[in-house]
């Protein structure tokens, strides 16, 4: 399976991203019966940009992964995920290969979208005063 990890840098070892558009970098592996094969180490050039989430899901499209690795995932970029059929996976405190291994035993939870906060606006919506 070709996968796709959210890194604070470019190795195996760099810690793996909580934050997928604006990650430093994308690490994809091909994992074969565990095994690391074709690792490919993408410096993510979209951290500065609006709509990073919906560009980095399409980069690793691009790159043919058919799955994700992150801590967190926004609406809008889970929705591309979801139309390129690209599973997400909730990463956990540690490494890149850490993470990746515990994908490989099946011991990584699926990842929802990210909900977004609502909160109270300027808006005329009377704010307690009657």
């Amino acid at each position: 399976m070709k996968v796709a990890i959210a890194a604070n840098g470019g190795s195996l070892d760099s810690q793996a991203s909580p934050v997928f558009g604006r990650c430093s970098h994308l690490i994809v592996v091909d994992l074969v019966d565990g095994n690391f094969k074709d690792v490919k180490i993408i410096p993510n050039p979209t951290t500065t940009e609006g709509g990073v989430g919906i560009k980095t899901a399409r980069m690793v499209g691009n790159e043919g992964v058919e799955a994700i690795i992150s801590g967190s995932v926004g609406p809008n970029a889970f929705e591309v995920l979801t139309q390129l059929g690209i599973k997400t996976y909730q990463m956990v405190p540690g490494t890149v290969e850490e993470n990746l291994t515990l994908l490989s035993q099946g011991k990584l939870q699926t990842l929802d979208p990210s909900a977004r906060g609502r909160r109270g606006g300027m808006g005329g919506g009377g704010g307690g005063r009657r």
